[in-house]
């Protein structure tokens, strides 16, 4: 029972969904960052940047795997997860340019570009040792609202708490799942959250 809560948990929380959470999250901000766009532009946005960055990029995943070019899309061993990297980190940077060209608040695109640079950060170190990407994910997202709050002075208490309840538990499932060991987890975790979190404070 705990290995399959686990796998749905991993699946839920997918590091290439989690841009899209981090605009869903961003969009139910009582603040001008959510105020000053307009329902069918939320709308819009969430379907660019979920197609461009889970839908199209699976999909490579999936030619890849047919190809004979990585064993499954879980990417489990660190030499079959570099040209899938690489596909990600490109399609994250093309939705920061689009959204760039949109007239919409910094916070929206550098979101973004954060997620992409974690991507080619994650992909170097994944060339000598396999780091955790859904805690990496997490951490990331954690640290950039953190980041956010203190540099914007909005309150996102209850925001954070849930990033950091969320982080817990997947960490706690990517161990049960013998996917990391706990090295691989906290080094993710803490990897995404202090680049975040200095790109977001500074």
């Amino acid at each position: 029972m705990e290995e399959k809560l686990a796998k749905v948990f991993s699946v839920l929380f997918h590091p290439m969904l989690v841009p899209t959470y981090a605009l869903l999250l961003l969009f139910s901000l009582n603040s001008y960052i959510s105020f000053c766009i307009p329902f069918a532009g939320k709308v819009t946005i969430l379907g660019l940047v979920f197609s461009i960055t889970f839908l199209i990029p699976v999909m490579f995943f999936l030619i890849l795997k047919r190809r004979g070019m990585i064993q499954s899309v879980q990417m489990e061993t660190k030499q079959e997860r570099v040209f899938p990297f690489l596909i990600t980190a490109i399609f994250y940077y093309a939705a920061y340019f689009m959204l760039k060209k949109l007239d919409l608040p910094p916070i929206y695109y550098l979101v973004i570009l954060g997620a992409a640079l974690l991507v080619i950060v994650c992909l170097i170190i994944n060339l000598w040792w396999k780091i955790s990407i859904h805690l990496t994910s997490m951490g990331g997202m954690l640290g950039a609202f953190i980041g956010m709050s203190l540099s914007m002075n909005i309150e996102m208490n209850l925001i954070i708490c849930f990033l950091v309840l969320v982080s817990g538990i997947l960490a706690t499932s990517r161990l049960i799942l013998k996917a990391h060991t706990p090295a691989q987890v906290y080094v993710g975790f803490f990897t995404g959250f202090i680049s975040m979190i200095l790109l977001f404070s500074l």
